[in-house]
């Protein structure tokens, strides 16, 4: 941080005529406070956190919004002394959420000058240490342009939250470039989708296409997918239909303050939910797998090569191993008791063990033409895995219609 002089004569900000002082003033009188927006789950319909949303409620009752003053602090570097005092403040509203509705998830923005040094980190880790604050209760974000720009220290702090188990969501995402490979070495749980594509996505074909992609490509990485800007019912159903995870925005509720959130999260409302989305996802995931299977396979024969470990990961031979498989044993179980579920575990199953005898094949001295009669068994099964798939999304269709009817409560605050 600057020198006290330099940094107390700190220009204005020529929008809102904000100083470093009156920034500093305000945290030390506490006028600093968390409003917070609601996030719902596609899937079950119900509240599942929400993000603290940083205001300033000044002395004479206005309120500013951060982008008046967080420039002045980023700019400063004042940032980090903000985000590491509302700790503080978050751990207090979060020991009354609790109890009101447990297992809500809250996330806060932290900046990219967080993490110039390990102070914002070390403050988060003792209050955990200190029973405060549970690990598993919060979630950091940081914008995908800072992730992206962010030197050596902020991937290893990343790191070192995903080691003591702190989700991590990089958030507007979309609204830069961040790569695949980026993504891949970056240890964030969740993207959040920009809402500003998301918002577009009715307009324009190539943001509907962006979001569907994305969406496809944080599955694929094994990211949850928050999209924000959520202001239509058709815009939620879309969503959900493409296997998105979570909804933000103003449909579902505009940031509040605490008190208001409490009463909100006790309400019990509830949203259209649905596996629909995650089923289409499950059935890419067959097919994907099943082409990799053989065409890994397959190739290891023709060119006489030994499969690499890597390689026998990915076949994910196990059928607990495979995304199928893992959509089966988790959010897939909410439609456990019907035929359709207990016929897709039987189908996929046996698929399974089609393909360790076809592993088994690869692996043993044969020609390559010996694994023919292998594949079009594991075909065979693949056929019926995906009936069964069809199957249970003609049951989620009929829930859907029955709950809309009867579930959706709607929210009075839009």
């Amino acid at each position: 941080m600057p020198p006290a002089k330099a940094v107390l004569s700190a220009p204005r900000d020529a929008a809102k005529g904000v100083t470093l002082r009156e920034i500093q003033q305000a945290l030390q009188r506490g006028e600093f406070i968390y409003y917070y927006q609601p996030k719902v789950s596609m899937v079950s319909g119900r509240i599942s956190g929400a993000e603290a949303l940083l205001r300033w409620r000044r002395p004479d009752g206005s309120m500013s919004y951060p982008n008046e003053f967080i420039p002045v602090a980023e700019s400063t570097g004042f940032i980090t002394e903000v985000t590491i005092r509302m700790l503080e403040r978050l751990v207090v509203d979060i020991a009354r959420i609790r109890p009101v509705e447990t297992g809500l998830v809250v996330s806060f923005n932290a900046s990219a000058r967080d993490f110039e040094d390990h102070r914002f980190v070390t403050a988060l880790f003792r209050l955990v240490d200190r029973g405060r604050l549970g690990a598993e209760e919060i979630e950091v974000e940081v914008t995908e342009s800072a992730a992206l720009a962010g030197k050596a220290g902020l991937v290893e702090q990343l790191l070192q939250l995903r080691n003591r188990r702190v989700a991590l969501a990089m958030d507007d995402f979309g609204a830069g470039y961040a790569s695949i490979d980026a993504l891949s070495r970056l240890p964030f749980t969740s993207l959040k989708l920009d809402n500003g594509v998301v918002r577009r996505m009715h307009a324009s074909e190539k943001d509907a296409w962006i979001v569907n992609s994305n969406i496809r490509m944080a599955h694929n990485l094994g990211f949850d997918v928050v999209a924000e800007g959520v202001e239509t019912e058709i815009t939620y159903r879309e969503l959900q239909q493409a296997g998105c995870s979570h909804a933000q925005g103003y449909w579902i509720a505009r940031p509040m303050p605490l008190e208001d959130f409490l009463v909100f999260a006790a309400s019990g409302q509830s949203w259209p939910d649905g596996e629909i989305g995650l089923i289409h996802m499950a059935t890419l995931d067959h097919l994907e797998w099943r082409k990799f299977l053989i065409d890994k396979l397959v190739l290891s024969k023709q060119l006489d090569l030994p499969l690499s470990e890597a390689d026998i990961r990915r076949c994910q031979i196990a059928a607990t191993d495979c995304r199928l498989g893992r959509w089966y044993d988790g959010p897939g179980r909410r439609l456990a008791g019907t035929a359709e579920y207990t016929g897709l575990g039987k189908a996929h199953t046996a698929l399974h063990a089609c393909a360790k005898h076809m592993f088994e094949l690869a692996k043993a001295s044969t020609a390559p033409e010996q694994l023919h009669p292998a594949i079009r068994e594991l075909s065979k099964y693949s056929i019926r895995v995906v009936a069964r798939l069809q199957a249970l999304e003609r049951v989620t269709l009929g829930w859907r219609r029955a709950h809309a009817k009867t579930s959706f409560s709607g929210v009075k605050n839009r």
